[in-house]
């Protein structure tokens, strides 16, 4: 690399942990190619990011920025993940780790908040945005649903009434 390619890396680095929320640093020593293509596959089809980094121009991009907090994490072949949904990243990483032992999650930051593995592993664990909205829309409508079945439930007794004179 040149010098001019090492600032444009730098520089795009530096853009892309301002523009997202969540940051995991993964180590992958070990992984074959095909691995990290379908790893990098799936992330491209959830919406988020992977980068293989070259720990001492990450370095570089990460001082003087909110997160330089996470230089501690670049040693060895480190790769970032990143993505402003923390829920989908996260469980498609501690999933990849679980079938895949070559793939070791470090940390990360959220918010400017360093994250262990441990609460990467229980953000893992909540429900995603899309399973929220399912829920409030069916707390939400349930009781309209009962409102109705309620509202309708006399009508029809009194349709069934007059049905029985009808047929007398």
């Amino acid at each position: 690399m040149n010098r001019e390619q090492k600032e444009t890396f730098i520089n795009n680095l530096k853009s892309i942990l301002n523009e997202n929320n969540l940051v995991l640093v993964f180590h992958y020593r070990g992984m074959s190619m095909s691995e990290m293509t379908d790893l990098r596959v799936k992330s491209f089809n959830m919406g988020c990011n992977i980068k293989v980094t070259k720990n001492r121009l990450t370095k570089l991009a990460l001082s003087g920025t909110e997160k330089e907090a996470l230089t501690n994490f670049f040693d060895g072949p480190t790769a970032i993940a990143y993505s402003n949904d923390p829920v989908q990243l996260t469980k498609l990483l501690t999933n990849f780790a679980k079938n895949n032992s070559n793939l070791v999650i470090i940390g990360g930051i959220m918010d400017n908040e360093i994250l262990s593995v441990e609460k990467i592993e229980i953000l893992s664990k909540l429900p995603s945005l899309e399973e929220i909205r399912a829920q409030l829309i069916g707390l939400i409508s349930s009781p309209a649903q009962k409102i109705a079945s309620i509202l309708t439930t006399p009508s029809g007794d009194l349709a069934r009434v007059l049905n029985a004179y009808s047929v007398k």
